[in-house]
């Protein structure tokens, strides 16, 4: 128990480093300005809350930053926890910054990152960096909680550190296609996401908000 709680203290001081580094010393100097918005996710599969998320936005000026944070707690054959961090900074639209943490059972599974550079974009990937040239990212994953995907189709996600496409299949309802074929479901209602359904081949998980302050 003391080494998890221990490892729990150290992955909470790395997150708020990471919202400090690009809250306050890039973004929010004046940060009484700074426009808050925080929604609350129950995790649930089968009928069961399994864990928590949490979601945060800050807006000052043209300077946007999101952070998610997830963590779960389930029995498959075994036990299992999971345990992610998200955060992305924008600014006049633009995605400048991203990175995705990901621990599962004790253990690292994803360190990554993607910086703009001028014209490129760096990718780190567990500590291997490489550049590519695209146009200016303006939509990733975190966005789809608070910006209904109207009229884009297609998403970048920190994890896969790839776009991916999206459709709408019914009215604020839709369709997000992962590079394994497996889907995810966005709901919204009165401007935000109000459920996200996880379908992958032996189970289905659910994010339902439970709780949204402005």
């Amino acid at each position: 128990m003391k080494k998890n709680s221990w490892f729990s203290k150290k992955i909470n001081i790395t997150v708020k480093c990471i919202l400090l580094l690009f809250f306050t010393n890039n973004m929010f100097h004046a940060s009484a300005d700074a426009q808050e918005r925080k929604l609350v996710y129950d995790v649930i599969k089968s009928g069961n809350v399994i864990g928590e998320i949490v979601f945060l936005e800050l807006i000052r000026d043209q300077k946007k930053m999101l952070s998610l944070t997830s963590d779960v707690k389930t029995r498959f054959i075994f036990s299992f926890t999971d345990y992610a961090a998200e955060t992305a900074s924008f600014e006049n639209g633009i995605m400048v910054f991203s990175s995705f943490y990901q621990r599962q059972n004790g253990s690292d599974k994803a360190k990554k990152m993607t910086i703009a550079s001028g014209q490129f974009y760096k990718l780190i990937d567990d500590g291997v960096s490489k550049l590519i040239i695209c146009n200016p990212i303006r939509y990733n994953m975190l966005l789809l909680y608070t910006n209904i995907p109207e009229t884009i189709n297609q998403v970048y996600s920190d994890n896969f550190q790839k776009l991916l496409y999206i459709k709408k299949i019914e009215e604020n309802k839709y369709r997000l296609t992962l590079p394994d074929g497996n889907y995810n479901y966005y709901t919204y209602k009165n401007g935000v996401c109000s459920k996200v359904v996880i379908e992958r081949a032996f189970f289905s998980v659910q994010f339902v908000l439970r709780e949204k302050a402005n």
